[in-house]
């Protein structure tokens, strides 16, 4: 084999291992350097962040995206109010479940791709944030046509209520009961609305 034929081969294996060691470190973590596992998507539903927050999840951080005024109007327990902009500089512990709400969708799905890219790895969306804390922590409902598995979710959501200080309301009417995510006519307004509507009827309760 010629010395060219070898240079050659040579500077192959080690475009190759080049390669390799690229993409180990495009997988590793910004926060802590390991290597990266497969990441959390999606929702994290209001009963299991009660859940967790009831049983003190240390790794647990709750993030509300809403105004400050109405952030302390009500709020989830443990939440901290914060921005976009902030998020993007706050230095969160590289193994947090981050779980992020608001009145705005679009803004959670930001803040969400803002800490993945940070490198941080369970982060998740309340969906249609406080309202549903509310609808489904704060003031489950159960029907008197309920079937037994909506009997089942309404007792585990009960105790979780009774905790946060709510009012489960058992046998009301079928349309009492919110179907679904839960805004009025599906739309960011529309859920802003439902949500300032809802957190009203709470604060006039006093939960």
């Amino acid at each position: 084999m010629s010395v060219a034929r070898h240079v050659r081969s040579g500077l192959a294996i080690l475009a190759g291992l080049l390669g390799v060691a690229a993409a180990a470190w495009d997988g590793r973590t910004p926060a802590t350097g390991s290597m990266r596992p497969v990441i959390d998507h999606g929702y994290m539903t209001a009963p299991d962040l009660a859940e967790r927050i009831l049983r003190g999840d240390p790794s647990l951080l709750v993030r509300d995206l809403r105004p400050l005024d109405e952030f302390e109007q009500l709020h989830i327990p443990t939440a901290q109010a914060t921005t976009l902009d902030a998020l993007a500089r706050e230095t969160l512990p590289p193994d947090a479940t981050v779980v992020i709400y608001g009145d705005d969708e679009r803004r959670a799905f930001d803040a969400s791709a803002v800490l993945r890219r940070r490198g941080y790895l369970h982060v998740f969306l309340l969906r249609q944030g406080l309202y549903e804390w509310i609808g489904r922590v704060l003031e489950p409902r159960l029907s008197t046509d309920a079937t037994a598995e909506e009997r089942a979710q309404f007792e585990r959501a009960a105790g979780l209520s009774r905790f946060f200080g709510g009012v489960p309301r058992a046998n009301v009417e079928r349309g009492e009961v919110p179907v679904g995510y839960w805004s009025g006519d599906g739309t960011q307004a529309g859920l802003a609305e439902a949500t300032r509507s809802a957190v009203a009827n709470v604060r006039r309760r006093g939960c």
